[in-house]
């Protein structure tokens, strides 16, 4: 992400890092509570042992500004040896709550299936019944800032508010834990979600700046934004528009917008053959499209995406994915959900182009609500100072210049990795009803990558951003993770 003297010095102060946490004492960590529980992982009792707290991170040399928070769950007398998943959600500014709660936990908040169903006031807490206990230990990451860490008076927010420092520190903070707990010659996996994959793929350079022995085994990508600078909607960005329409069929169908019969991933896969061939070409030929060719186009538009022909006519054979939002069901006066469409809420009458807030958000806060009960039950006293939520104050730093020629390369670490170690293997899941990291970019990115075939597996989820919400796509995500660390392991 940078260039010639940026690099370098970006380089030498990962080395000086590196050496200042590896001559950390293990005991440096603060612990906050621990726990042991007795669970049942397929159809046997098994003890885990849960520890909370905070590990200090630096943002240069013998300065620890900050503390990365962190809960795991440990099988009481596992092997060393025995795999590791290090989680964390994204943001950036979010804690590792909504991954705790919706799939991965020892805990787990149910919420109804039906979209339209009302929610309850109170969400309930049940043992997780899919645990992923059973093939690996478990990692969860609260960035600095969220969750019971800290960032100092002090602190270089330049350096913790950027994807380069961001990742340095969970690598800082994975490290230490790893070093406290004798693991480091665990094999790691690195999961993180929407902003999160940004995290994970810069970690997997981050660790090695951190101490150059540590591998990484596999990263997963769940809601990927590694490609959003070549994805978001832009109005002149032509590709945007190609990767969003299978999405938008999907959507389409499922509610109700298409011909019948529909099936929502048969048309997202309808949408992805036309957006890529007739689609592109028009969109690349812009004012000079022959008249009879664009409507054509805007025809089979409307047939992919219950927008008529007349509005693509008019918008230059565009809809952006928030002007999606509020067309669709205009007629029924509502809106449809940004991270995940199946939901929806009454659109105001004077609504603009862009409506918000989001009508899934709804969803997300049955999670943020459940945590303080959790934590209570992993044997925190006062969950109360547990930050949820707390998003950077200003901007955030992705990396590169002003330049309108800087790239933002957020794949080439894993790319590297998979070059070099052909264990290495990749793992990619979205939403087909997400409207912030479609499933169409997912397709993108492994296209324009240089990642071997048979080091990545994809996978699309009937579900939103946050597909875990849905209990059969959480069944199916658990069983692919499963099987993706188990394959790694044996190899």
């Amino acid at each position: 992400m940078m260039k010639g003297a940026a690099m370098a010095s970006t380089k030498i102060a990962g080395w000086l890092l590196a050496s200042a946490v590896a001559s950390a004492p293990a005991t440096a960590q603060t612990l906050i509570a621990h726990s042991e529980r007795t669970v049942i992982i397929d159809h046997q009792s098994t003890r885990i042992a849960t520890e909370i707290g905070t590990l200090p991170v630096a943002s240069a040399t013998g300065h620890d500004d900050a503390t990365a928070g962190y809960i795991s769950h440990m099988r009481a007398g596992g092997a060393a040896e025995r795999p590791l998943l290090v989680a964390f959600n994204g943001g950036p500014g979010a804690s590792s709550t909504y991954l705790q709660l919706g799939a991965l936990g020892l805990d787990h908040v149910a919420v109804p299936q039906v979209p339209d169903a009302p929610l309850p006031a109170t969400p309930t807490l049940a043992p997780n019944d899919d645990s992923l206990l059973d093939t690996a230990d478990l990692l969860f990451i609260d960035p600095p800032g969220t969750g019971f860490s800290s960032l100092s008076p002090g602190a270089d927010l330049d350096f913790y508010h950027s994807a380069h420092g961001d990742a340095l520190a969970a690598a800082q903070a994975v490290r230490a834990w790893l070093v406290a707990h004798g693991r480091t010659h665990a094999p790691l996996y690195i999961l993180g979600e929407s902003y999160g994959t940004i995290r994970t793929a810069a970690m997997v350079d981050a660790l090695r700046e951190v101490d150059p022995a540590m591998q990484v085994a596999g990263v997963l990508l769940l809601g990927q934004a590694l490609n959003m600078i070549e994805t978001a909607q832009r109005p002149d960005n032509i590709v945007s528009y190609v990767v969003s329409l299978p999405t938008l069929a999907a959507i389409a169908c499922y509610h109700g917008k298409l011909a019948k019969p529909c099936d929502p991933a048969r048309a997202a896969d309808a949408a992805q053959a036309f957006a890529g061939t007739s689609y592109l070409r028009a969109l690349y030929e812009g004012r000079n499209i022959a008249p009879a060719e664009k409507q054509r186009v805007a025809a089979q538009l409307a047939a992919l995406s219950g927008i008529s022909a007349a509005y693509y006519r008019a918008h230059d054979l565009r809809i952006s994915k928030e002007q999606f939002r509020v067309e669709l069901l205009r007629a029924e006066g509502k809106v449809i959900g940004r991270y995940d469409a199946r939901y929806t809420a009454p659109r105001a009458p004077d609504a603009g182009p862009v409506v918000g807030p989001d009508a899934f958000s709804a969803v997300s806060r049955q999670y943020e609500q459940a945590m303080p009960a959790y934590l209570r039950a992993l044997g925190v006293a006062d969950p109360s100072g547990y930050a949820v939520l707390a998003p950077a104050k200003g901007s955030w730093n992705y990396g590169g210049d002003t330049s309108p020629f800087t790239d933002w390369p957020f794949l080439d670490p894993i790319e590297k990795a998979a070059a070099v170690d052909p264990h290495f293997r990749l793992f990619v899941s979205s939403g087909l009803y997400d409207l912030t990291t479609t499933i169409g970019a997912a397709d993108y990115l492994i296209a324009q990558s240089n990642v071997p075939a048979a080091q990545y597996q994809v996978e699309r989820f009937p579900a939103g951003h946050v597909s875990y919400s849905d209990e059969a796509s959480r069944h199916r995500l658990i069983a692919d993770i499963r099987a993706f660390v188990a394959a790694g392991t044996a190899r």
